[in-house]
């Protein structure tokens, strides 16, 4: 136990109380220039990322004037000038003006060198004016000139914070509000301006030395709040130090009686000599008791309670005087049974030890002092727990717990193996035996320990565990399904993907044959029997709906190895693969369709020109509104009307009519065939996908006519946009002509289908996944088959009746999609469940596949 002085305690107070102050003191100081540093590191953060935002903003306006985009981004006008002064272009809207040769801004900048950029003032104008900056770059042989208004310097305007952006010269490019007139002041520090503070900072954008950008953050509250809290704690400091004054004289006072107190108890347990035996050690106590004027000693006392605590002392001895005399007359008794004692407990190869009811301990034997390393005077009256018991920082284990009310130890833990530790610190395991010990009235007083050393044992099996455990995670973390079977195909191991494969309850699959526990491979039994006796790895094995429905998995049998005879099988999930390979086998037929159809294009096209060049001429040739014409009828001694009239009568008009529209269809198809054959040349720009969806919708709204059978107003349109997406790097005409095509396929497809069960539907989902954009076109018509939906890209394939369409739209889609814009585009679809079509496109700058 720490040994404690009471006459010390009064002036550890006083040193309480002056490390109080001086911590009060400077922990009020570190908080006040915490504050200040908290402020100034935020402002100029914020004006780091206002540079940043800045630089951003200059290097993009820097390629919209480099580029030959019309779209202005908030610039005024761009100039292309001659290093004479001639203005060669200028753009979004043409000028006037045919030079600059007189003008002070030719002067600034006649000088740079190809490849500089600055930003820079009017010449001429006041310096607090924010009318007319200039983004100059000077080209190989030319300079643009592009004049930037102030508030489009920046992407975003700031708020609740004043903004300056300044150059070298001191010449303002921008600056917000200016309410509190900053921008007349030096910023810089703290800038006091009525009745407002402000933090300031500077920064200077990357690329741009000659701009500094200042930022003026209003701290008013902040500050005002901060001197006010100062101010309390001086008035709290004050207030303490004058209380703190009574108090050091009242400790005094109260000083004074503990030293009196002091030497009083010093007297009375004053040691006799350590060679004295039990008796006149006795005896030299009660004299000293005896000598001492107790009344005097209560007078003496300055405070009520040390008064109290005399009399109580007083009353005390007189008792204990009485005491010491029954004590000497059974010290003998007692001396004879404690010797009894000790030769029964001390000796015993057990360990034991007693524990009252708080949990401290009261007797520890020998053994015991040996095999944890406490001696008796360190164990006893201390608590198990803390010494013997581990003690833990929250006290909930469940040893704790139980010690905590000790009395249900013997009910809840008669027996039982715990976690003891030594005085060295090393953890031993100690099978426990407890008892209770009553007193005479039958009163549950203490507990009787008895301990055995079982760590060996208890180290080896915790061992062995941890080794299945390992085991058993590992298989479990695999997302395979594994099984093992012994030589007799019954179930030895699984793991958690087995289990859910698994026809019988968990607790029955180890030990169940393997038709049994896992019936849906019970047909590869007998490979697995061959792998057993071979030793060889069966492989190859693919089959379909084991783990879920349309799904593929791969099944690979091991034999064990060792002279054991067993084997282990492998289920994995080969789904994707069995996707990815119907994919690569889609594109290498549609790339060689591709080249086919284009040649087969050219071939078509020259002499389906004659054709249509043929039957157009014989129109012509029979039009009574050429003079020619008229002639040579004359000369055959005809007319034109009675050609005409023949012609109608044997419908020789309507077969040209018929033979003219067959050419033009041929020539819609020799055109698609190029089209898919060929990568489009189209220029591409970032677009809204939701835009062009929009777009593409109304265009389908329009498509109606009696022909086609269908009307796509009466069909509901479900649109789920989010409200952030990005942009993609596309060719407009050419998404909203996939998009259109997908619209009009569905509304087809569910206009032909006479067992709608409801109202036409079509969903269409546009949203944001990591660097793409996915869109789903969904409906709820007949759906396809199998067959038909591994085929429904491929050039001419088409379910349609004859003369209803060609089987190139998809074709043209999936070759736009995954061609022209390096995206995904797959379909999804069940007999009378419906379609669903995904187009996975990059977004702008991002991913390409």
């Amino acid at each position: 136990m720490k040994n404690r002085s009471i006459y010390k305690l009064n002036n550890k107070i006083k040193n309480y109380l002056c490390i109080f102050i001086i911590i009060f003191i400077v922990s009020s100081i570190l908080s006040f220039c915490l504050f200040f540093w908290s402020v100034s590191a935020e402002v100029n953060e914020k004006a780091k990322t206002w540079g940043s935002y800045f630089t951003e903003r200059i290097i993009f306006l820097e390629d919209v004037i480099a580029s030959r985009t019309t779209v202005d981004h908030g610039i005024t006008s761009i100039l292309k000038v001659l290093p004479e002064g001639e203005i060669i272009n200028s753009r979004p809207f043409p000028i006037d003006q045919k030079n600059i040769n007189n003008t002070e801004l030719l002067k600034v900048i006649k000088d740079y060198v190809p490849g500089e950029v600055h930003l820079i003032k009017e010449p001429g104008r006041k310096k607090e004016s924010l009318k007319k900056n200039f983004l100059v770059m000077r080209m190989d042989y030319s300079f643009f000139i592009a004049d930037i208004p102030a508030k489009s310097l920046l992407p975003v305007q700031p708020h609740d914070t004043e903004l300056f952006i300044k150059d070298k010269d001191n010449h303002y490019f921008f600056f917000t509000e200016d309410q509190y007139n900053i921008k007349e002041k030096k910023i810089n520090g703290l800038i006091f301006s009525g009745m407002h503070v402000f933090a300031t900072a500077k920064a200077k954008p990357s690329r741009f030395d000659e701009i500094t950008i200042y930022l003026a953050e209003d701290i008013s509250p902040e500050f005002y709040v901060a001197i006010l809290l100062l101010t309390m704690t001086a008035i709290c400091l004050a207030i303490i130090l004058k209380r703190s004054t009574f108090l050091t004289s009242d400790l005094n006072e109260n000083e004074n009686d503990f030293a009196r107190i002091g030497r009083l108890l010093a007297r009375v347990s004053k040691m006799p000599d350590k060679n004295m035996s039990h008796i006149p050690a006795i005896e030299y106590t009660a004299e000293n008791i005896r000598k001492v004027d107790w009344d005097a000693e209560i007078a003496a006392m300055s405070f009520s309670e040390n008064r109290e605590y005399i009399a109580a002392t007083a009353f005390f001895s007189n008792n204990i005087l009485e005491l010491l005399d029954k004590i000497t007359e059974h010290s003998k008794d007692i001396a004879k049974s404690r010797q009894e004692y000790h030769d029964l407990v001390q000796t015993a190869r057990s360990i034991i030890l007693r524990i009252d009811l708080s949990g401290t301990c009261t007797f520890f034997n020998e053994y015991a002092q040996s095999f944890f390393g406490f001696p008796e005077n360190e164990i006893l009256g201390q608590p198990v727990v803390g010494t013997i018991i581990p003690k833990t920082s929250n006290g909930d284990s469940e040893i704790e717990i139980i010690m905590k009310s000790i009395g249900d130890l013997i009910e809840k833990r008669p027996t039982g193996t715990n976690q003891n530790v030594c005085k060295d610190g090393s953890i031993v395991c100690v099978y426990w035996s407890n008892s209770p010990i009553y007193d005479k009235k039958g009163n549950l007083v203490e507990i009787l320990s008895v301990g055995t050393d079982v760590t060996a044992k208890t180290i080896a099996e915790s061992e062995l565990e941890k080794t299945r455990n390992y085991i058993k995670n590992i298989i479990d973390s695999m997302p395979s399904a594994i099984i093992g079977l012994n030589s007799e195909k019954l179930v030895t191991q699984f793991n958690i993907t087995a289990q859910k494969m698994s026809a019988v309850p968990v607790n029955r699959i180890v030990g169940a044959h393997i038709d049994e526990a896992f019936p849906s491979i019970s047909k590869y039994s007998d490979r697995i029997s061959k792998a057993i006796e071979t030793a060889i790895p069966e492989t190859g094995i693919r089959t379909q709906d084991i783990l879920n429905p349309e799904s593929y998995q791969d099944i690979i049998i091991y034999p064990l190895t060792g002279g054991l005879k067993g084997a282990v099988v492998r289920i994995d999930d080969s789904t994707e693969r069995v996707r990815i390979e119907e994919m690569m086998i889609q594109t290498e037929k549609m790339m060689s369709v591709g080249g086919l159809a284009a040649g087969m294009a050219h071939e078509i096209n020259n002499p389906l020109g004659g054709i249509i060049q043929g039957i157009q001429n014989i129109i012509r040739r029979m039009s009574p509104d050429i003079p020619a014409n008229i002639k040579a009828a004359e000369k055959a001694g005809c007319t034109l009307n009675s050609i005409h009239s023949y012609m109608e009568d044997r419908k020789i008009i309507k077969t040209l009519e018929g033979i003219t529209e067959s050419g033009i269809r041929a020539a819609k198809i020799v055109s698609g065939m190029l089209e898919f054959s060929r990568k489009s040349d189209s220029r591409k720009a970032p677009c809204d996908l939701r835009k062009m969806m929009d777009k593409a919708e109304v265009l389908a709204t329009q498509d109606y006519d009696l022909g086609k059978k269908y009307d796509f107003k009466k069909i509901k349109i479900i649109k789920q946009y989010d409200e952030n997406l990005s942009l993609t790097n596309c060719t407009e005409t050419e998404i909203e002509q996939v998009f259109l095509n997908l619209l009009r396929n569905s509304a087809q497809a569910m206009a032909e289908w006479d067992q709608m069960p409801k109202q036409p539907e079509i969903s269409i989902k546009i949203k944001n996944c990591g660097d793409v954009i996915l869109c789903s076109i969904s409906d709820n018509g007949p759906g396809m088959s199998e067959t038909t939906r591994k085929r429904v890209f491929e050039p001419f394939y088409t379910t349609k009746s004859p003369g209803s369409g060609t089987g190139l739209g998809l074709s043209v889609s999936y070759f736009i999609i995954t061609q022209n814009h390096r995206g995904k585009f797959n379909v999804h679809s069940s007999p009378r469940k419906g379609t669903t079509f995904n187009i996975i496109l990059p977004v702008k700058n991002g991913c390409k596949f």
